[in-house]
């Protein structure tokens, strides 16, 4: 689809403060006609200007006369949280779901179930069957929190790009599903003389939580919230990547895509990262050969597809500006309405329905690995949504890093990145 044209940004306000005040328990009695929703954001390019288009037509559709003012902001965080200490905040934030935690945890955000289930303004049952479950799950604060604190939208997964052609010429039927299989494969396409290798390895923050999580690893504790870096999982997966490398079935890269060129060029055989990468893969090969993508290798029952993306939260203001931002939300989950979002930025959908969409039909045809990652949306997971987690993610990619010197001992790499996630935690 081609790129919307990037629009001007409208110059940040200053909020009138409001008076904080709880969701009453009678939605129905307040009238959103005529607010003006202030809506916070980190985009630029493509993804401002699809938002902005959007905003648009948003206050064409609604019969309320709601207006929105959409504001660029950087460091989004560092700003929110000055409006959060000045008590002016926007009526929205878009931001990272552990940045959502953390306005949650100061009693910021607004929780969505009494809107989601209101009989006059809510979703209805067709509609909330239709969200694929990860679209609510991904901003609540704690494993089994049912309370939704935002909707999940450009979201992505993280994925193995594998090489279908040199797989077949290796005899393997299909992908590898365990690490055993994996294993094989990169010995089996591994050739010195040619240049050619199994893996191109990059220490990837959301990579090896997907790989940790897959052997049944768990990175946080859910009970305590301490940091657990060091179990067992990571210490397999930093132990098999360093066998890997030892054994030169695998090698260590530094520079951003070079992963992608290595794979187009046919240099291995697999390579992990994000269906974010999808058109930069698509461009770089072309159609030297065949390839696609499959969840990564597991021994979970299940395979993992850890989801990272933007959440749309509404944050504690006035009852009626709330419900004018909740009308937002609700406009924006409509299958029709993140179909554009999803058309103009490549993101991933938000509706079970929307394989069948017949306005993705084009699509799938000419991006045949997208139809295959908007499959792989049924085995989506959060990561932990607690403050900093993607700082605490860094440190681990920064151990992980390390597997490339000799002497590394992963036991010893990851005690003292779960010592210092865990300094992060706690300074919160």
């Amino acid at each position: 689809m081609p790129a919307l044209a990037p629009l001007p940004t409208p110059q940040p306000t200053v909020l009138p403060a409001p008076q904080p005040s709880p969701t009453p328990l009678h939605l129905d009695t307040l009238n959103p006609a005529g607010c003006e929703i202030h809506v916070w954001h980190p985009f630029t390019h493509k993804e401002e200007a699809a938002l902005l288009e959007l905003a648009t037509q948003f206050e064409m559709d609604n019969p309320h006369r709601i207006r929105l003012r959409i504001e660029f902001h950087s460091p989004l965080h560092d700003q929110v949280l000055a409006a959060l200490d000045a008590a002016t905040p926007p009526d929205i934030v878009i931001s990272h779901s552990d940045q959502v935690a953390e306005y949650a945890l100061a009693g910021s955000v607004v929780p969505l179930s009494e809107y989601i289930h209101n009989a006059k303004y809510g979703l209805g049952q067709p509609q909330q069957a239709d969200l694929l479950p990860i679209v609510l799950q991904v901003a609540s604060l704690s494993e089994g929190d049912t309370e939704p604190l935002g909707l999940l939208f450009n979201h992505q997964i993280v994925v193995m790009f594998y090489n279908a052609d040199w797989l077949e010429q290796l005899e393997y039927d299909a992908p590898p599903q365990g690490w055993d299989e994996f294993s094989d494969m990169c010995t089996a396409a591994r050739d010195s003389k040619a240049g050619l290798w199994g893996y191109a390895y990059e220490a990837d923050g959301a990579v090896l939580v997907n790989w940790i999580s897959g052997l049944g690893g768990t990175l946080i504790d859910h009970n305590s919230g301490q940091a657990a870096l060091d179990c067992p999982e990571a210490t397999a997966a930093l132990s098999l990547l360093q066998g890997l490398i030892k054994e030169e079935s695998a090698y260590c890269i530094s520079e951003s895509s070079a992963d992608c060129a290595d794979f187009a060029a046919g240099k291995t055989l697999f390579t992990f990262g994000s269906t974010a990468d999808l058109a930069e893969y698509a461009e770089a090969i072309a159609s030297e050969f065949e390839w696609s993508i499959v969840p990564m290798p597991h021994l979970t029952e299940e395979p993992c597809a850890n989801v990272e993306g933007s959440v749309m939260s509404i944050m504690r203001t006035t009852p009626r500006q709330q419900l004018g931002a909740w009308l937002f939300v609700k406009w924006f989950a409509r299958r029709r309405n993140a179909l554009r979002w999803v058309q103009a930025t490549g993101a991933l959908p938000m509706h079970r329905s929307s394989n069948y969409a017949p306005q993705m039909e084009d699509y799938f045809q000419q991006n045949p690995q997208y139809e295959t990652a908007c499959r792989l949306l049924a085995h989506a997971q959060p990561e932990p949504a607690v403050p900093r987690w993607r700082e605490v993610r860094s440190l681990l990619a920064d151990a992980a890093a390390t597997i490339c010197l000799e002497a590394t001992n992963p036991e010893d790499v990851l005690a003292a990145a779960s010592i210092a996630a865990e300094s992060l935690l706690t300074a919160r």
